[in-house]
């Protein structure tokens, strides 16, 4: 999704940025794209299973046997017992086939990636994923990261944007078990926070803050429910408000605080404990508190990303959106800004009727695609008969593989995807996809803008092979199912109307700011909120609705390393490769990270007679698996927890140069440890034993 511009000379394809985009930058992985054109590997037509092989095939059979079950389903009654899944890519054409189907089933990568920050958001912010609101990096003076390393995990914009603040004097604070790239080379402070303790040490901020009056009243008071009066006996609201943000007392005979106060109490309950819990200190939590307190409203608890860690996640990203608010920096410049993009819909009717299946379990997820699996293997709460994966590998994205592998295989399997992941070992059918080089797509807005912008993308040269765009094959389900008879043009048509885009201006210049919104002081100022209540919710009625505790909490944990070997288990993401989908197999880059060796604090190595580049086992008391890698020996992390990189292990003999390389952490990665509100993995909270391979 960067803006990026190709052109052709003789037969090489080149790509550069497009410095006029609001989006622009290349970065490695992007830089290799054009070898992709021309990857042995590649898939070059559609394929369907004989046997145990996959055969090549015309369209239209491939397209009928896919169409042959999906109308079975979708006859018997139960359009929901298919489910479709992708990584961010095709969204707003997955949405539109999945309702005019009858699926409510379209559920993503989110439980391993953004769950718990998107939920949270939406329960506070009444925001969206990771692109609804952001920090104004350029303006902002300081910043604090959790978890998160934007030069690895990268979306170059992001990394632009942060660099152009740096130079206007913004500083960072990273909070992370191990010394990222970003906490290295930008950060005024390292904090190595145990994992799984995040929620007590934003909890003891906001203690201290509320303590040292570092909170913006007026703002509390306008635009928040921090003086809703609650009942303490039953944690429901008095539908009363009090003119002190920390009142307590007795309404009707019954003790009632505000929302704000019963918020100080839960912090106060964690903050004399910080340091056995969390392993920060006191001086930590001043620093942090005073920076963004100084620096408000240009200041900002980063609104993270990959936030997948512990079974109390969604209550630590309520929080710093709640500190975010208790600067006041909410749309202000430097502070955390809603993005003002548009919203594109391509479907008017919705046929879907049954209950998605992972908000059965967890009714407040975002995606919760392990419960697809189970639902597979049991039949529970409903069977799924149906899978169609869209450029994504589940065998490298989920936890547990092997329950993912049987689930694989005892379901109907569709892959769309350019390249043969493990995933396409199991398809019954594949549908072979055409490289972003080879294919024209729909306007869409763009991702990482915080204002409001859209662009086009046009293919640099035809198909080389018998492909198709996920568009074009999605079209022709919806033709042969009946479900529609619209075209490419008619949905491009529907964009440029809605949003009243000059078309001619956008094939001219590949991009265009569709509307004059500020950027700043609309919401909660100028528009309402998309909260219950219109406003910013630290005491949150949704949660209460559903049974949950309504406003954050630190969550005891009894998972912990128990002796000398053990350790917690963190993962993330490589500067290299996208952690599923095509990099994996380009040469140039599985040159530059060939494997994913697992990060050991040098002291806990010393002990255990491990010396830098030696091979181990790593043994999970989460799941049982055992895998043999290499260690990196470092003092960048702490010494109860080791850090590897994901998306590795690849056993696909159909991708030869990334067959081999490194190992897969979800081998060792439990489905069962999840936060209970946002149905996300816990992936932090799996202990490992590690000793030195006996050769």
């Amino acid at each position: 999704m960067c803006g990026i511009i190709t052109s052709v000379e003789g037969k090489t394809v080149r790509v550069a940025p497009n410095k006029n985009h609001p989006q622009p930058g290349i970065c490695g992985r992007g830089a290799a794209g054009p070898y992709l054109l021309t990857h042995p590997d590649r898939l070059k037509g559609p394929l369907i299973r004989e046997g145990n092989e996959l055969v090549p095939i015309n369209w239209d059979k491939a397209l009928d046997e896919v169409v042959k079950v999906l109308r079975e389903l979708k006859d018997e009654g139960h359009p929901e017992y298919l489910a479709i899944t992708y990584h961010d890519y095709g969204k707003e054409l997955l949405e539109r086939f999945a309702n005019l189907y009858g699926t409510p089933n379209l559920i993503g990568h989110e439980s391993v990636c953004h769950g718990p920050r998107t939920v949270a958001a939406e329960l506070v912010l009444g925001a969206e994923g990771p692109r609804s609101i952001d920090p104004d990096y350029p303006n902002s003076k300081f910043i604090v990261f959790i978890g998160r390393n934007p030069l690895e995990g990268i979306v170059p914009d992001i990394v632009r944007r942060i660099d152009e603040g740096r130079k206007n004097g913004l500083r960072i604070a990273v909070i992370d078990p191990r010394k990222s790239a970003i906490a290295q080379r930008y950060a005024e402070r390292w904090i190595p926070i145990k994992p799984g303790t995040d929620t007590a040490f934003l909890l003891s901020l906001i203690y201290y803050m509320i303590r040292k009056g570092m909170y913006d009243e007026d703002f509390l008071k306008k635009y928040s429910n921090a003086a809703l009066l609650i009942y303490e006996d039953t944690l429901t609201p008095a539908n009363e408000y009090s003119d002190n943000l920390l009142f307590e007392g007795i309404i009707n005979g019954r003790k009632v605080a505000t929302s704000f106060k019963l918020l100080e109490k839960e912090a106060e309950k964690v903050y004399p404990r910080l340091k056995d819990i969390t392993g920060a200190t006191y001086e930590d939590v001043e620093y942090i508190a005073e920076n963004l307190w100084e620096n408000r409203p240009a200041s900002a608890i980063d609104d993270g990303w990959h936030t997948s860690f512990s079974i109390d996640s969604t209550y630590t990203w309520m929080a710093a959106f709640i500190i975010n608010v208790m600067i006041g920096n909410l749309d202000k410049k430097g502070g955390l800004v809603f993005s003002k993009k548009p919203r594109v819909k391509l479907y008017d009717i919705s046929n879907v009727k049954a209950k998605r299946i992972d908000k059965i379990r967890y009714p407040l997820t975002y995606a919760a695609f392990q419960e697809v699996y189970r639902a597979i293997l049991t039949g529970n709460p409903y069977p799924i008969k149906a899978l169609i994966v869209v450029g994504t590998n589940l065998d490298g994205r989920d936890p547990n593989s092997e329950l993912v592998r049987k689930a694989l295989q005892k379901v109907f399997l569709v892959v769309i995807d350019i390249m043969p992941s493990e995933v396409t070992q199991y398809a019954n059918v594949v549908l072979a996809e055409s490289t972003y080089f080879e294919r024209d797509e729909l306007p869409l807005p763009v991702g990482w803008s915080l204002e409001g912008w859209v662009d086009i993308h046009e293919k640099t040269i035809d198909p080389l092979y018998n492909t198709k765009p996920l568009w074009w094959i999605l079209l022709e389900l919806e033709h042969r199912l009946n479900l529609s008879n619209e075209t490419f043009e008619d949905l491009k048509r529907r964009i440029i109307n809605s949003l009243r885009i000059n078309e001619k201006e956008l094939y001219e210049k590949g991009c265009v700011k569709v509307q004059d919104m500020d950027i700043y002081e609309v919401y909660p100022y100028k528009e309402k909120l998309n909260t219950p209540s219109g406003k910013v919710e630290i005491y949150s009625e949704e949660l209460k609705k559903y049974g949950y505790y309504p406003i954050p909490t630190y969550i005891e944990k009894n998972i912990s390393p128990r002796d000398i070997d053990e350790f917690y288990l963190t993962s993330g993401h490589t500067l290299y490769h996208t952690q599923d989908s095509i990099t994996f197999d380009i040469p140039t880059l599985i040159k530059l990270q060939p494997d994913n060796p697992v990060m050991i604090n040098s002291r806990k190595a010393e002990l255990l007679g491990i010396k830098d580049n030696d091979e181990v086992e790593v043994i999970s008391l989460a799941t049982g698996e055992k895998v043999i890698c290499r260690v990196k020996v470092s003092n960048f992390i702490r010494e109860d927890t080791v850090f590897t990189y994901f998306g590795f292990g690849r056993h696909s003999k159909g991708e030869r140069f990334a067959y081999g390389h490194g190992f897969d952490v979800n081998l060792l990665i439990s489905d069962q440890l999840t936060d209970p509100i946002s149905g996300s993995i816990a992936q932090s909270l799996n202990i490992v034993k590690i000793r030195k391979k006996v050769q």
